[in-house]
């Protein structure tokens, strides 16, 4: 009751705060059926499902975050036997991921901010180097002869930056990251992100559709 409280002050429909089950991270699993046979007793498989779901998704095989799983129907076996974890979880699982086939899903990348004190006249040079890795120019400040340059960089594009800023500029640059969130992938790199991300695991390079999990 407190939890459905809580949900109901953030602006939460008050039937559907009643029915939360279940999180994973940012990740919320809500019971919105009524009067299903046998679903009580085979509810904590739907939850374990719904973790795996959510530990792995559909996409690249990566944690999901900010879904919301709603369960609005179902269908039991009236036999125990084939309400066992066997049945129940990937029905379940699959489920959830046909579901998140047909919504538009997103990848999201990890992003640092990059912070650069580079003397004035290899501010270009620091600049530029930053661009080349999709990097948005936030800010910067002069101070005396130095210049910081503060930018936002996917951390993907971030691999031989070391090396790669200290020819650039020198050696003359000094420089620190910082965790900055994630943000999604522009739409234009996403396919082609997912295509290696899925290549290096081992998958099949395209993601299934929404009829493979129904099937």
């Amino acid at each position: 009751k407190a939890l459905a409280k809580k949900l109901q002050e953030l602006g939460m429909d008050k039937f559907e705060s009643k029915g939360v089950v279940a999180f994973h991270d940012t990740n919320m699993f809500v019971d919105a059926t009524k009067g299903i046979q046998y679903l009580h007793e085979t509810m904590e498989l739907c939850i374990e499902a719904f973790h795996e779901a959510m530990k792995k998704g559909p996409l690249a095989d990566e944690r999901c975050m900010g879904v919301k799983v709603r369960l609005v129907d179902a269908k039991l076996h009236e036999d125990s036997i084939h309400r066992g974890p066997a049945q129940v979880i990937p029905a379940v699982r699959n489920a959830i991921y046909g579901a998140m086939c047909q919504a538009k899903r997103n990848l999201l990348e990890p992003k640092q901010k990059v912070f650069i004190n580079v003397p004035q006249e290899l501010m270009g040079d620091a600049t530029r180097e930053m661009q080349q890795r999709r990097a948005n120019i936030e800010d910067m400040k002069q101070e005396g002869d130095i210049t910081t340059i503060i930018s936002k960089a996917p951390v993907a594009e971030m691999f031989g930056f070391a090396s790669a800023i200290r020819s650039a500029t020198a050696g003359r640059a000094l420089w620190s990251t910082e965790h900055a969130g994630f943000e999604k992938i522009p739409y234009e790199l996403q396919d082609n992100v997912v295509k290696k991300i899925r290549e290096r695991k081992g998958l099949k390079p395209e993601p299934y559709d929404e009829e493979y999990y129904a099937s």
